[in-house]
């Protein structure tokens, strides 16, 4: 079973670290956009009798996970189990996880917090084996279940829950975000690109920070529009574009970005750089840079037999960057 253990819910986090990562509140105080929640939560665990299981509901990246952590931190939890739902499905890894429970953290506390995200990927049987332990926990247990899916959470579940339900966030929200990150990790990123960005976001904190990196080195909102419009499996592709178009793509580096995409057939790909070196192409500022766009454009022009795999576009890099 895949788990992630955590000693201390607030871990201090690396310069290193994404955008996304490194700016995740680690305190309510820290928490934007969901003050209703927050303050609900808040009122809960001041109470004599607090709650030992919390469902968690939203849209994707609205901080589900976060609020779980930093309840896990506010209860003094010396252990944070965190398990992904959607990879352990199964009755026996909810066995699993029943049985750890029963065993006091290693800590100041024994407190231990336990995190199931994408719980609604959970099997019906697995749901079975968690109801005892959610209606009765041992005293030193706390159960955040996480998902994006209320609907396939069973009703016999929700009723033993305090449940809190996050909204996705408003545009106002996320431009303060993303202007204050900006400020913080220097960037100087165009006004009109972080517009872009928070309208491109679909209300989340997380997609919003992912996507500001992405943009960093765009020229234009033109440009960070066509990226940011892609599909997330585009991405990697589309970063190949904007390097093969300043002429700084090495072969180890293709080669490197197409072993990480073994699923995705070349035929894909070179859909993908056909439609940006076309929109490239319609916004080209000279005929200089035209031709540029185009000249790129023709090697990825027809299309890739399926038969022949990656040879094709292999080649179509290769006349290009070799």
């Amino acid at each position: 079973m895949t788990t992630r253990t955590r000693v201390k819910a607030d871990e201090p986090t690396s310069a290193d670290e994404p955008l996304h990562v490194k700016y995740r509140p680690t305190t309510f105080d820290h928490f934007i956009g969901q003050d209703s929640t927050v303050k609900s939560i808040e009122e809960a665990l001041k109470k004599p009798t607090r709650p030992h299981a919390f469902l968690l509901t939203g849209p994707s990246g609205c901080g589900k996970t976060t609020i779980a952590r930093i309840i896990a931190q506010q209860l003094q939890a010396s252990d944070l189990v965190e398990v992904d739902a959607a990879s352990n499905s199964g009755v026996e890894a909810m066995r699993e996880i029943v049985s750890a429970s029963r065993y006091q953290g290693f800590g100041k506390t024994p407190n231990k917090a336990i995190i199931i995200d994408e719980c609604h990927a959970l099997s019906k049987n697995a749901w079975q084996a968690m109801l005892k332990p959610i209606e009765e926990p041992p005293p030193h247990v706390f159960f955040f279940l996480c998902t994006t899916e209320a609907g396939k959470v069973p009703e016999t579940i929700r009723t033993r829950c305090h449940s809190y339900d996050l909204k996705a966030y408003r545009y106002d929200d996320l431009m303060d975000l993303l202007e204050r990150v900006d400020k913080a990790e220097k960037l100087n990123t165009d006004p009109a690109l972080i517009k872009v960005v928070a309208r491109s976001a679909d209300g989340s904190p997380r997609k919003a920070l992912v996507m500001l990196s992405m943009i960093q080195s765009c020229r234009d909102v033109d440009e960070a529009a066509r990226l940011l419009e892609a599909p997330i499996e585009d991405v990697e592709v589309i970063e190949l574009c904007r390097k093969l178009l300043k002429g700084n793509l090495g072969w180890v580096e293709l080669t490197g970005t197409l072993k990480k995409m073994p699923e995705m057939p070349a035929e894909s790909i070179r859909i993908v750089i056909a439609n940006y070196f076309a929109g490239c192409a319609m916004n080209a500022r000279n005929e200089k840079e035209a031709a540029r766009m185009l000249d790129i454009l023709a090697c990825f022009s027809k299309p890739f037999p399926a038969t022949d795999k990656y040879a094709p576009l292999l080649l179509a890099f290769g006349d290009l960057i070799l």
